[in-house]
């Protein structure tokens, strides 16, 4: 892989290149699709909350783990 599909910065993954931008795209909209999933079945803002913060933590550790393996920093 020549062209890196994100770069570090940081403690964040900036997208890089086109492939980069749509997983960064895509994991939002996933996740505004979930939290709107969400609050459609909750019944107070905490319930919506709670909820969306295990699911919010994994979207967010799934596109740290491929932004990490497809980093010009791993390919040293």
């Amino acid at each position: 892989m020549k062209l890196p599909w994100f770069k570090r910065m940081g403690i964040f993954f900036i997208p890089a290149s086109v492939v980069g931008w749509l997983i960064a795209i895509s994991s939002c909209f996933y996740a505004i699709y979930v939290f709107i999933d969400i609050d459609s079945r909750s019944h107070s803002v905490s319930d919506t909350l709670i909820n969306f913060a295990f699911n919010f933590m994994i979207i967010a550790a799934a596109y740290t783990l491929i932004a990490y393996l497809a980093s010009h920093s791993r390919q040293r």
